[in-house]
């Protein structure tokens, strides 16, 4: 067959301005979704485009120029001159695997048709909270909310007074209560412990892709390049994987941290161990945590007094609470961590009504999805609430605003 350069030539350039439109497109696509341009977003970060930044004050922020993020660094879709509604939190307010716009702040704000502004930032606790204040009125908020996670906040809190020093203030003013909590953090520091439990199967297998200097170029110019990058990651994962097998495979490889829960209607993996380590009121640090916690719930209250702004305490509980009645013959690790949780949220609710301070129990709203055979948390070992569960606490704190406002 003979060559024919002119057949040739039309090809290459058939084929290049294929290219080029499909560049322009996701480029497009990419611009205006934040799901789109995270999913062609290159994993690493070569040119330091780092999910999180240091941070003297909150120890890290999230990086105002990683995809998905606002200019000052927090999970918004811009930075309003003014929100009605703030809230504080952890990635308890944040989306886990699924859309931005199905997080409860998302949610929030389209029930309440008020803008609604997110400074939750995952590994932050109640010490964070008081830290980023300022920042937040600044925003002439007329509602502040505080998203109080029983599953590692305590632990937050007394990482960051004690380890980090900041406002050493909070600390405990017993002098013998203080050399109890030093002790035993001399003796076994824990957030090792925690740490290494937080941390097991957390390797990301398209994080470990480590390109060359013209791969890197490709990845952060070339959408193209992304998205088969992307389906390289996710199609063995549609075609082969079950996420009930791989999540039962994950906690037979960790089984000293996992237990498997399953009943006809619902499946997930519980992670008693590692709530525990971050929820154990008889460790003198824990407690510790949780009276920070208490102190800075309070302190922000009588701030927003002050100013005249609703401040409201939203109680997230951990996953393993929210199945707790569903399981007939828990393990004792789960048992030992829903019984202490449920004492847990006993002494801070008590806290909060001799306080005079709002608060709204998501506890119930969750189980109500379990009795109508909706599943508010993913199958995986995942402890955040998924889409389902993040409705449920946005119509609840929805609710709240209402009902204060009709007694009003």
């Amino acid at each position: 067959m003979k060559f024919n350069k002119k057949n040739f030539v039309f090809a290459v350039f058939s084929i290049l301005s294929v290219i080029g439109i499909l560049e322009v497109v996701l480029n497009i696509l990419a611009a205006t979704s934040s799901r789109v341009d995270r999913l062609l977003a290159p994993p690493w970060d070569p040119f330091g485009v780092a999910e999180t930044a240091p941070d003297d004050r909150l120890g890290h922020r999230l990086n105002p120029k990683y995809p998905g993020h606002d200019s000052k660094g927090f999970n918004n879709p811009a930075v309003p001159h003014k929100a009605k509604i703030i809230a504080l939190g952890d990635s308890q307010a944040l989306p886990s695997g699924f859309e931005p716009d199905q997080a409860w702040p998302r949610r929030l704000e389209s029930l309440a048709k008020e803008t609604v502004y997110s400074f939750a930032v995952p590994g932050y606790g109640p010490v964070q909270s008081l830290i980023l204040w300022e920042e937040a009125v600044a925003l002439h908020p007329e509602i502040i909310i505080e998203a109080f996670y029983a599953g590692n906040d305590l632990f937050d809190a007394f990482d960051m007074v004690y380890n980090r020093g900041k406002l050493s203030e909070l600390k405990s003013p017993d002098a013998q209560w203080q050399k109890k909590v030093r002790e035993a953090e001399e003796l076994e520091p824990i957030k090792e412990r925690v740490s290494t439990i937080y941390g097991i199967g957390e390797q990301n297998t398209l994080a470990q892709e480590v390109p060359s200097t013209a791969r890197g170029f490709l990845s952060q110019h070339s959408k193209i390049y992304g998205l088969l990058r992307r389906t390289r990651y996710e199609l063995p994962r549609v075609i082969y994987n079950d996420p009930w097998e791989t999540a039962k495979a994950f906690a037979d490889a960790h089984a000293e941290y996992c237990q498997v829960f399953s009943t006809r209607q619902f499946k997930t993996i519980f992670t008693s161990e590692y709530r525990f380590a971050a929820l154990n009121l008889a460790d003198p640090r824990i407690a510790e945590g949780h009276q920070i916690s208490l102190r800075v719930i309070r302190r922000m209250n009588e701030l927003a007094a002050e100013k005249k702004i609703r401040f409201i305490a939203a109680l997230i509980p951990t996953k393993e609470l929210v199945f707790k009645e569903l399981w007939s013959t828990p393990s004792e690790n789960f048992r030992i961590l829903t019984d202490n949780e449920s004492r847990f949220w006993k002494m801070t609710k008590y806290f909060l009504e001799e306080n005079g301070i709002e608060y709204v129990d998501v506890l119930p709203a969750l189980r109500t999805q379990l009795a109508e055979g909706i599943q508010p948390y993913q199958v995986s070992h995942d402890g955040h609430p998924n889409e389902h569960g993040h409705q449920a606490i946005a119509r609840l704190i929805h609710a709240q605003l209402q009902k204060k406002q009709g007694a009003e």
